[in-house]
């Protein structure tokens, strides 16, 4: 009789709950920080502002970030400091109500903040590779995470007030912040030189589907900074806004736990196809909706959008990166889509809401999730999987 190995699921265990905690922080910030900044008088173009400059940050030292983890094996101290110091910076933010003032903290918020997702995601993947299960199944504990936080959140803004999300944000990151000394292992080394693989990452195929996440993340920067404010406006109160992030979130999961099967049978390129065709879709009707109900509907598509589009693009540059690169190539992946991508949906979605309205700005996010899609629909004449 064979022997059957077991691997061990601690590290499974270690990745689910580090994504588990790190969105339900996120979840509690995320969501409500923008109706915050419309609460204490900013206007449309100012909330655009301080949505962009963690995306800003972002964009400018991610992959910094990425490149001296990978180059000098620094991943594990470099999570457990912007795991302090975030939430250490986010406590400042609710003590100034005025415009000028917060752009220092914000900006010392999108400093400590930005290396954390390429580092938990490049940890992920390499627990998912050698642990025999898929970076979906451990991704979908973030969700889990996200959907219990804005069910929650939004009954706790309105018992004792908009402030107290800062505080819950900072609580749980000072949790994840303690854990992070547990760490396991990391394993793949940097194999050959930086300059070389940086090489790699630069083919036209990969250059085109930079291209079409960045147009994606356009669309999802700009829903970020103003969806609230869109629930707001048709009429819903906090504990509505809060179910429609929870919704969404909540759809996520089962895509999350199919992922593996959907990338074995079609590819990360079909589901990312997919992905930014119910983009255009979903977008389209949001311009038409002005009840609160129909919205939450539409949220329900998140899953088969934003689900699809992480575990596609996550897998789509995993599947290119060089040995040894893995935190880097995530790194680039998070500058173009929740960097560069994200700070042009801030801004462009400020200036619509302020000189058009919202259905303006989901019609021409409408159009752009459109364009992507045909954009991608050019990478098999330049690679085939």
């Amino acid at each position: 009789m064979k022997s059957i190995t077991r691997r061990p699921a601690g590290p499974s265990v270690y990745a689910g709950g580090m994504y588990f905690g790190y969105y339900l922080a996120l979840g509690s910030l995320l969501p409500f920080i923008s109706l915050y900044y419309e609460r204490i008088g900013l206007t449309g173009v100012q909330i655009g502002v301080l949505t962009a400059l963690p995306v800003l940050i972002l964009s400018s030292t991610t992959l910094l970030w990425g490149a001296v983890a990978d180059k000098f094996r620094l991943h594990k101290k470099i999570l457990t400091a912007a795991l302090l110091l975030t939430p250490l910076a986010v406590l400042i933010i609710p003590r100034t109500i005025e415009f000028l003032p917060l752009i220092p903290v914000i900006l010392a918020y999108a400093i400590s903040t930005s290396p954390i997702v390429p580092l938990m995601d490049s940890m992920a993947l390499e627990i998912a590779d050698a642990n025999r299960t898929s970076y979906g199944q451990l991704r979908v504990w973030g969700s889990i995470g996200w959907t219990l936080s804005t069910l929650l959140i939004g009954s706790l803004i309105e018992q004792t007030g908009i402030r107290i999300f800062f505080y819950t944000y900072a609580g749980i990151m000072g949790a994840l912040f303690l854990l992070s000394f547990f760490q396991p292992a990391r394993t793949h080394q940097q194999t050959v030189s930086g300059n070389q693989n940086f090489r790699r990452f630069f083919r036209l195929d990969i250059i085109i589907f930079l291209l079409s996440v960045y147009l994606i993340s356009i669309t999802n920067g700009a829903l970020y900074g103003f969806f609230s404010i869109y629930m707001d406006g048709i009429g819903a109160n906090e504990s509505v806004i809060g179910l429609s992030w929870s919704l969404s979130s909540l759809s996520e999961i089962p895509v999350l736990i199919f992922s593996a099967l959907a990338i074995r049978r079609i590819g990360s390129t079909g589901l990312l196809k997919i992905s930014f065709i119910i983009y255009s879709l979903r977008w389209f009707l949001f311009a038409f909706i002005n009840q609160p109900g129909l919205a939450l509907l539409v949220q329900l598509l998140h899953g088969m959008t934003f689900g699809t589009f992480l575990v596609g693009s996550v897998t789509y540059m995993n599947e290119r990166a060089p040995e040894g690169m893995g935190t880097t190539a995530q790194a680039v992946l998070n500058t173009v889509t929740f960097g560069l991508g994200a700070i042009t949906g801030s801004l462009l979605g400020g200036y619509l809401v302020d000189n058009f309205s919202m259905s303006s700005l989901f019609l021409v996010l409408s159009g752009i999730a459109g364009s992507a899609f045909f954009l991608f629909r050019l990478v098999p004449k330049f690679y085939r999987e």
